[in-house]
């Protein structure tokens, strides 16, 4: 089971790449996915992300993006609930 957890974890990260490469917010150029946590019911993707400039700036602007990144992940990934997404900037761990 653990693979198949993987195996989705990729999906959504590889989805949710297309998805904010596709937003063209300047506060998110050079902005990087890194990987990706689903928490254990599914209901929470947590994303870590890393960005050459503002961090800061670039959280706020995926949380203030998160609506329209999870249509287009909708789209991109068959899931009979899409989890809620949280953003965390990867140096903070």
């Amino acid at each position: 089971m653990a693979h198949a957890r993987e195996h989705l974890e990729h999906r959504l990260l590889l989805a949710l790449r297309e998805e904010v490469k596709a937003l063209e917010d300047p506060r998110l150029f050079m902005v990087s996915l890194l990987r990706g946590e689903l928490s254990p019911d599914g209901r929470v993707y947590t994303v870590y992300i890393d960005a050459l400039f503002s961090p800061e700036e670039a959280l706020r602007a995926l949380e203030g993006a998160s609506e329209r990144i999870l249509g287009g992940l909708a789209r991109r990934v068959r899931l009979k609930h899409l989890p809620r997404l949280e953003w965390r900037y990867a140096g903070a761990d």
